[in-house]
C-alpha cells in the first residue's frame, strides 16, 4: 500500500469523531455576537491562505512527485509545505465552525499523522534519491519555511492532473463555510441537537 493511500484511510479513520463535535458541538455565543463575526473571519483567511499554499506546491510537485525532487519554489522553503498548507486549512475549518473542540482535536488527528507519514515519506526519497536527497534535507527544513533559501525558476511545467486537484481542493474548501451555515440552520431550526455547548 503506498503511503497516500495509507494517509488517506488513517485520516478518514481518526475524522469520526471530528466529524460528530463538528455536528453537535457549538459555542455558548449567538450566530449574530462579534465573536462569532470575527472567529469566522478569521478562519476565512485562514482558509484562503491554507488554499493558496497547496495550489502553489500543487503547481510545482503534480505530476513531478517520485520521478524526481523538487526542491525549488514552496519545496525550496520546506520539505512539506504542502502539509502546511494543511495545517492552515484546519485552523481554517475549526475557525469558521467557531468550533474549539474540533479544532484541537483536528489538530490532535492532523499533526502526528502528518509527521508520522512526513518521516516515512523522507526515507522513501533517500532511498529513490540518494545522492540529492541527504543534502536537500540537511538543507531545507522539514516544516517551519526558511524564507532565505527561496528559489524558482522563471517557468514551470504544469500537468492537467495538478488543476484538477486544484479544482477539487478549491470546491473543498469553499463548502467549509456553507456547510457551517447549514449545521448553524439545522441547529436553529432544532433539526439537529446540540450535544454541548461551549465555554
Amino acid at each position: 500500500m503506498s503511503l497516500r493511500k495509507l494517509r488517506i484511510i488513517a485520516l478518514r479513520l481518526a475524522f469520526a469523531p471530528v466529524v460528530f463535535v463538528a455536528v453537535f458541538v457549538r459555542p455558548s455565543w449567538g450566530v449574530e455576537s462579534d465573536i462569532a463575526f470575527w472567529v469566522e473571519l478569521a478562519g476565512y483567511l485562514f482558509l484562503v491562505a491554507g488554499l493558496s499554499v497547496r495550489i502553489w506546491c500543487i503547481l510545482y510537485i503534480g505530476g513531478r512527485k517520485s520521478h524526481e525532487l523538487v526542491t525549488d519554489g514552496p519545496y525550496s522553503l520546506c520539505r512539506n509545505p504542502l502539509y502546511m498548507g494543511t495545517f492552515l486549512l484546519v485552523v481554517g475549518a475549526g475557525l469558521c465552525f467557531e468550533n474549539v473542540p474540533m479544532l484541537i482535536l483536528m489538530a490532535a488527528v492532523i499533526v502526528p499523522a502528518h509527521v508520522v507519514v512526513a518521516k516515512l515519506e523522507a526515507r522513501h526519497l533517500a532511498e529513490l534519491f540518494p545522492t540529492e536527497y541527504p543534502a536537500y534535507a540537511e538543507r531545507v527544513p522539514m516544516f517551519w519555511p526558511r524564507f532565505s533559501g527561496y528559489h524558482s525558476p522563471s517557468m514551470i511545467a504544469v500537468s492537467a492532473k495538478s488543476i484538477r486537484r486544484i479544482a477539487v481542493d478549491t470546491a473543498a474548501v469553499i463548502l467549509i463555510p456553507e456547510i457551517e451555515d447549514l449545521l448553524e440552520l439545522l441547529h436553529e431550526h432544532h433539526v439537529m441537537p446540540v450535544l454541548w455547548h461551549w465555554p
